[in-house]
C-alpha cells in the first residue's frame, strides 16, 4: 500500500489524458507513471529500501515525479523547505540522515554545496519538464523498475515542522497516513475535470495533500514556481485552472490585484484556504468577491495532514448552514477530534480546550525523538497545540494555539481574538499578537501591525479600536507598527518567536 497505487490507477484509467503541464509541454498519465517508475529505478543506485532520499526544489514538474518516485523505491522522502538557510538545510539533512538529495535548476548552488558539506551524502540535478525525452534527460537509459508493496505502516515521509516556535522537527507519516488524504479529495470539490494549481509549496504537507487528491481523481497538475497575485490569476485566466490552495496573506493579495481584473476569479471553481487562521474581515470579503466560487477550509498540521474542512455549502451568511463561518469544519472520516483539558479529558461542547486528534492519518513519530513523541501521543491522541471549541454539531473552532494563550494578571487571553480585532480597523493589513514579560501582570498583550500602503494611524488609536470590540484586559498594552512584513514561514504562518525575540532585544534593561 502506498502513492504508487494513486499513480497506477491513473495511469491505467486514463493513460492518454493530460496529468501534468507547464511551459507548454504535456505530460500523460502513461508516460508520468514510466518516467517515476524510472527515477525510482535511478534512486534505487543511491541507496537502500528504507533509506531517506531529500528533495529541495520550487513547485515544478520534476519535483512531483520524485516525490512519486521515492516510495515507488521504497525510500523515505524528505521535503527540504528552500526558504531555509544553508546552515538550517545542512542540519535537517544530517539529523535524518539522508542519503542523497534531489534539487532543480533554482537551487543547484546551494545543492552542491550541501553535498560538498555532508560526508556520505550524494546530490544530482532534476532535469527540467522541457528536457523530458531529450538527449540531455538522464532517465532516458533507465529502465523502469519493478514495483515491491512496502509495509503499509513503513515509514514514507519526514515532513519538516514550520518553525514558527522554534527549530524544525522531522514529522515521519506512514505509506497508510499519506493514503488516507487520498480519501478527502471529493470534500476538497475536486474530480476529474480538477486543473489543480500548484501555488502552496510541496515541501508543506498541505501542499503534498492537495497533490495527492488532485492525483487521486486524475485530475490536471499546473505549476508556479514562484507565485504571485498576479501569476495566479494569468494561470487562472489563460489557462483554465478551476481550483486554487491559498493561504490568507495570499488571499489578500489575490483579492487586490482582481479589482483591475474583472471576472478573474469567477472562472474558478474552488478555492482551497487553510495552513494558518484566516481573519474574519478577510473571509467576508473573499465571499463578496467571489460569489459563485466554492470555498473551502481545510484544518490540519504537518503532525496529523487535513483532518477537518469546512464545506462550501457553509460558506453563507443566510439559510439552514450559515452560522459556520469561521469554524474549521467538522472531521473528516478517517479522524476522530476531541477537545480535552491539561489531564487529558474531554471537555463538554462550548469549552475551549486542546484540540486532539486520532486516526490512521497521524504521524507515526517525531524522527529520533522518542521523549517528544510519547509526550505529543498519548493514548492513541495527538496532541495538537490548537486551541479549540466544539459546537453541539460537532463543528470545531479554533480559537488560538496553547503557546499563544496570554496569561495576563490572571486572565487568559486568545492571541487570535485580539488578532481578529486589530484586522477590523480599515489601516491594518496584517497582525500578529503574542504575550511579553511584565514584572505587574506576568505577561502584557503585544501586538506587531503592518499597515496597509497609504494609510496611517498610531498605537493609541488601534488600542482605542480594540476596547470597542473586546474586553479590555484583552486588548494590547503595547503595539508596534513595523515598516517591514511579519516574518514568516514557508507556508506563511508568522513566526512569533523572531518577533518575540525582536522585543526582548528592543527591550533589554
Amino acid at each position: 500500500m502506498s502513492l504508487h497505487q494513486l499513480l497506477s490507477r491513473a495511469s491505467q484509467a486514463v493513460p492518454r489524458r493530460i496529468a501534468l503541464q507547464h511551459e507548454g509541454k504535456d505530460v500523460t498519465w502513461e508516460d508520468f507513471r514510466s518516467r517515476v517508475a524510472r527515477r525510482a529505478s535511478q534512486m534505487s543506485i543511491f541507496g537502500e529500501r528504507g533509506d531517506r532520499i531529500a528533495i529541495l526544489s520550487a513547485n515544478v514538474p520534476e519535483y512531483l515525479e520524485a516525490l512519486f518516485a521515492v516510495p515507488w523505491a521504497g525510500m523515505v522522502m524528505v521535503p527540504l523547505n528552500t526558504r531555509l538557510s544553508l546552515e538550517e538545510l545542512k542540519a535537517i539533512l544530517e539529523h535524518c540522515q539522508c542519503r542523497h538529495l534531489y534539487y532543480d535548476e533554482r537551487n543547484s548552488e546551494r545543492g552542491e554545496q550541501l553535498a560538498r558539506a555532508i560526508e556520505g551524502l550524494s546530490a544530482s540535478r532534476l532535469i527540467p519538464i522541457s528536457g523530458w525525452g531529450e538527449e540531455r534527460d538522464d532517465l532516458n537509459s533507465e529502465n523502469e523498475l519493478p514495483f515491491i508493496p512496502c509495509a503499509p505502516y513503513s515509514p514514507a515521509a519526514i515532513f519538516c515542522t514550520g518553525g514558527t516556535t522554534g527549530r524544525p522537527k522531522g514529522v515521519e507519516h506512514s505509506h497508510v497516513a499519506l493514503l488516507m488524504q487520498a480519501l478527502i479529495a471529493k470534500d476538497l470539490r475536486l474530480d476529474e475535470n480538477t486543473v489543480y494549481l500548484h501555488t502552496v509549496p510541496l515541501f508543506h504537507l498541505a501542499g503534498f495533500v492537495a497533490a495527492i487528491c488532485a492525483t487521486a481523481v486524475n485530475g490536471r497538475h499546473k505549476f508556479l514556481p514562484e507565485s504571485s497575485p498576479a501569476a495566479v490569476l494569468d494561470k487562472i485566466e489563460h489557462e483554465g485552472v478551476n481550483v486554487v490552495n491559498l493561504v490568507p496573506t495570499m488571499i489578500a493579495g489575490l483579492l487586490d490585484v482582481a479589482k483591475t481584473r474583472t471576472g478573474a476569479l469567477r472562472r474558478l471553481k474552488t478555492i482551497l484556504y487553510g495552513a494558518s487562521p484566516i481573519a474574519e474581515p478577510l473571509l467576508l470579503r473573499l465571499l463578496h468577491d467571489a460569489p459563485g466560487v466554492g470555498l473551502v477550509q481545510i484544518y490540519g498540521q504537518t503532525e496529523v495532514g487535513a483532518c477537518t474542512v469546512l464545506p462550501a455549502s457553509y460558506h453563507t451568511l443566510e439559510g439552514s448552514c450559515a452560522g459556520k463561518l469561521g469554524s474549521a469544519g467538522r472531521p473528516l472520516a478517517a479522524f476522530l477530534v476531541r477537545v480535552a483539558d491539561d489531564n487529558g479529558l474531554a471537555l463538554p461542547n462550548g469549552e475551549a480546550g486542546e484540540v486532539q486528534i486520532c486516526g490512521p492519518g497521524i504521524m507515526s513519530s517525531y524522527w529520533e525523538e522518542p521523549e517528544l513523541t510519547r509526550s505529543t501521543i498519548q493514548n492513541g491522541w495527538l496532541r495538537t497545540g490548537d486551541l479549540g471549541v466544539l459546537d453541539d454539531d460537532g463543528f470545531l473552532t479554533i480559537v488560538g494555539r496553547l503557546k499563544d494563550m496570554i496569561i495576563t494578571g490572571g486572565e487568559n487571553v486568545f492571541a487570535g481574538e485580539v488578532e481578529s480585532a486589530l484586522m477590523y480597523h480599515e489601516a491594518v493589513g496584517s497582525a500578529a499578537v503574542f504575550g511579553v514579560p511584565d514584572p505587574k501582570w506576568g505577561e502584557a498583550v503585544h501586538a506587531a501591525v503592518v499597515l496597509k500602503p497609504g494609510y496611517s494611524v498610531t498605537a493609541a488609536e488601534l488600542i482605542t479600536h480594540c476596547r470597542d470590540r473586546i474586553a479590555h484586559y484583552k486588548c494590547p498594552r503595547s503595539i508596534a507598527i513595523r515598516d517591514t512584513p511579519l516574518p514568516l514561514s514557508g507556508v506563511g504562518k508568522v513566526r512569533k518567536v523572531d518577533l518575540l525575540s525582536e522585543w526582548k532585544e528592543q527591550n533589554k534593561q
